[in-house]
């Protein structure tokens, strides 16, 4: 009885395992040699095949199994550290980054305030809301957080204090 290791090029999962149980030929595919070599390992130990490299392959295996897991702490460790590097990097971000000012046009306002434009360019010259220019344009602007302010109020006649 022989169990027999062979690579299919071309496969998905290229590394073979053959046995013969029964008068039938059995196969199975594995991803990684690692994986096969540890199966053709089990077979032959299940088969009582007795292999004149068997102590060797034992060694082999515990030693490669070590390395596996060694090898998955690692990687495991790399991930967590790879996730709070970009967790912080979002963090100074965020730090660094001043929060844009939420801005309306005066027409954008005034339809929310619902009052006329010309109301809100006087009440603008009255000094009950802060003109707020952006450096591109020449539109002016009103924050958002002033007219929601102003929509707090029951009329827009208190503002005027």
């Amino acid at each position: 009885m022989k169990v027999s290791y062979s690579m299919a090029k071309g496969r998905a999962s290229p590394h073979c395992i053959t046995w013969i149980y029964r008068k039938k030929r059995h196969r199975k595919y594995f991803r990684s040699r690692i994986d096969a070599l540890r199966f053709r390992n089990e077979k032959e130990q299940e088969l009582g095949v007795r292999d004149r490299h068997e102590i060797e392959n034992e060694i082999i295996f515990w030693a490669l199994s070590e390395i596996k897991e060694r090898l998955d702490g690692i990687e495991e460790r790399i991930g967590n550290l790879e996730a709070n590097f970009l967790e912080q990097g979002e963090h100074l971000k965020a730090m660094r980054k001043s929060p844009a000012p939420k801005v309306l046009r005066v027409a954008e306002a005034a339809k929310v305030l619902r009052v006329s434009s010309r109301k809100l360019y006087y009440l603008l010259d009255k000094g009950v809301f802060k003109r707020y220019k952006l450096p591109h344009t020449r539109t002016t602007f009103i924050k958002l957080e002033e007219v929601e302010k102003a929509l707090g109020a029951e009329d827009i006649s208190e503002l005027l204090i």
